[in-house]
């Protein structure tokens, strides 16, 4: 099997599995309706966005620069995203307790 076949079935693979883990996370801040719950799907959702970047560079969008800055970013916003989850989830506990 050539590289380029693996990577686009890995990529396929990820952005289906993403795109699976943000819908149940739609369905449950549709639920709950809640801003944590709208952190943790925003989180959820740069995984869909890495495998969005990762097709973009195959299909020659952007260099490898460009798509390394962006993934970093994309991990980065993640990390930011879920600690503002656990934050407004504590301030909001707090609040009710």
């Amino acid at each position: 099997m050539s590289s380029h076949f693996v990577l686009s079935l890995v990529l396929a693979v990820a952005g289906l599995c993403a795109a699976g883990i943000v819908g149940v996370a739609l369905a449950a801040l549709v639920q709950r309706r809640s801003v944590p719950y709208l952190l943790v799907t925003l989180a959820l959702a740069t995984l869909l966005a890495r495998s969005a970047v990762g097709v973009a560079l195959m299909w020659g969008v952007f260099p490898d620069t460009t798509h390394h800055t962006l993934e970093h970013g994309l991990d980065v916003l993640m990390a930011g995203l879920v600690i503002a989850a656990v934050y407004t989830a504590r301030q909001a506990r707090g609040v009710a307790e």
